[in-house]
């Protein structure tokens, strides 16, 4: 649930869910993600496109949304609640799932066809990843 301040006291608002600002199809997501993994000098990464048309979304509805703020709201906890899990909990609601040789995480397509990572925990949103997230990417699962 999103919160909103007003005059100093706390009111709930109603939830605004992220909305998809049309599709791509998977011919062209599919060849955005074998890009990216041939840029990371991995081809060994395997890609799950559900539907022929992949929901994306602007920029800008991604870091305002409410399910984002939800997610990365939640308390990290050491195999309990961790990567893998803040990484479903968001793929539940609009983002697509990605795991790496270490970690798990999000991304999105813009409404320019761009590819964006989402980190789950934090709310970042990067055209790279960084050192820690890993190097080689083992699945996509777009949404």
């Amino acid at each position: 649930m999103c919160w909103k301040i007003i005059t100093g006291l706390f009111k709930k608002e109603k939830p605004e869910f992220i909305s998809p600002a049309g599709f791509i199809d998977i011919y062209t997501a599919s060849s955005i993600l074998l890009d990216i993994l041939e840029g990371m000098g991995d081809g060994g990464a395997e890609i799950y496109l559900p539907d022929a048309g992949i929901k994306k979304y602007t920029k800008d509805a991604v870091i305002n949304c409410c399910e984002l703020e939800e997610v990365s709201a939640i308390k990290y906890a050491t195999d309990i609640h961790d990567c893998d899990d803040f990484a479903a909990e968001l793929y539940g609601k609009f983002a697509g799932l990605a795991w790496t040789n270490v970690h798990a995480l999000n991304f999105f397509f813009d409404d320019r066809e761009t590819f964006w990572w989402i980190e789950p925990q934090n709310k970042k949103i990067s055209r790279c990843l960084e050192g820690w997230q890993g190097n080689d990417v083992r699945f996509f699962l777009a949404r």
